[in-house]
């Protein structure tokens, strides 16, 4: 039995919404042990919910292998400094962000530390092989689809469903929004914001020049997200072309709109589950991308499209996306407006799927449970 007062905790998340999620996490232990401490790699939302971040995750929040290849150093040290602070932890909860999170579930294993991983590895789209791995160092895995559960039992690791952490923050579904206006959401990593939101800007200029009644919404969902924003608008002069609606009206500004154009991701699930039509898009590097041809099982990338596994949202990737194409699959999906509300009502039935909210809550009981912590 762990005793209250000593019960600390490492996080691991390694970009925005693993952040937001462990962030809900870590509310519903303080609820149970209000003496917790919390501690690991992880952002503002982490911080505001109590947590002594060792290292924030901006510093590591990268795409693909070229990226990782370009910060190998900062990967090494930020293991070793995790590392040294897993020693005195009674568990590491790793949140998504797997090529890392691996390494330091293994080093935890070694140290003897317990391991959950919440917002598992989607081994289900890179090839179920990779489970094994994660399988051997990890002690309880929390997965938030329920055809997960049987995959990682299938690789001798314990798993309890937990249900999504979007429908724990997600506002209920409203009527569609208006046909004029779109939301453009680029990502949450620097390189992806770097990389899709000129395209996105690009294509949203070529359709004001086509139909001048356009508008175009750029939210962001953290302050982090926002000052990168706002460094590729400085750059590009294009203030003038987008809406920018402040940090807490996020979810009410995308549910103004009638479409969206949408990075791979958890935004593209929080879009669907909204009943929001959207586009989805992506682009890495040359070198990610033919790694990811070669080891990707799936014939989508986007998470909605994946759960129902079949094709609900248009996807355009890599040599695909340009301007151009973006801007003509936009004004296609606009005069169709049978194809927007067909994907709208996919995208409410893969809600309804999912359950209900309670996901946060769920995870810290199985946490507290694994560690044999009582309440406080």
């Amino acid at each position: 039995m762990v005793a209250e007062s000593t019960l600390k905790l490492m996080f691991s998340a390694g970009e925005a919404s693993g952040d937001q999620h462990a962030a809900g996490v870590l509310r519903a232990l303080v609820q149970r042990q209000p003496k917790l401490r919390a501690v690991g790699l992880g952002g503002g939302e982490l911080t505001a919910a109590g947590a002594e971040l060792t290292l924030n995750y901006g510093e590591l929040a990268i795409i693909g292998i070229s990226g990782i290849l370009k910060q190998a150093g900062r990967f090494r040290r930020a293991l070793a400094t995790l590392t040294t602070e897993l020693i005195s932890c009674d568990a590491l909860i790793c949140v998504d962000f797997g090529g890392f999170n691996k390494k330091l579930a293994s080093r935890a294993h070694r140290l003897g530390v317990p391991v959950f991983y919440y917002i598992c590895p989607k081994v289900w789209v890179w090839g179920s092989w990779r489970a094994a791995g994660f399988a051997k160092v990890c002690d309880r895995m929390l997965p938030i689809f329920p055809f997960e559960k049987e995959l990682w039992e299938s690789f001798g690791v314990p798993a309890t469903y937990v249900g999504n952490p979007i429908l724990d923050y997600l506002p209920e579904p409203k009527q569609p929004g208006d046909s004029k206006r779109i939301a453009l959401l680029p990502g949450s990593r620097p390189g992806e914001i770097k990389t899709l939101l000129p395209i996105m800007l690009a294509a949203a200029r070529l359709l004001k020049q086509q139909q001048p009644r356009l508008r175009f919404v750029l939210p962001s969902a953290t302050e982090e997200i926002n000052k990168l924003t706002e460094n590729v608008l400085c750059e590009l002069d294009d203030r003038e072309l987008v809406e920018r609606p402040g940090i807490g009206y996020y979810y009410p500004a995308i549910q103004s709109c009638g479409l969206a154009l949408v990075a791979s991701g958890t935004a593209s699930l929080e879009l669907a589950c909204l009943g929001i039509p959207h586009l989805l898009v992506y682009k890495t590097s040359p070198a990610t991308a033919l790694f990811a041809r070669s080891v990707i099982r799936q014939r989508w990338i986007g998470l909605p499209n994946l759960i129902a596994q079949r094709s609900i949202v248009p996807e355009l990737l890599q040599n695909q996306l340009t301007p151009a194409s973006l801007a003509g699959l936009t004004t296609e999906f606009l005069s169709d407006d049978q194809r927007r509300q067909q994907q709208r009502t996919e995208g409410l039935k893969i809600r309804e799927s999912l359950g209900g909210g309670g996901a946060g809550a769920r995870a810290a009981a199985v946490i507290l449970s694994g560690i044999g912590a009582a309440d406080g």
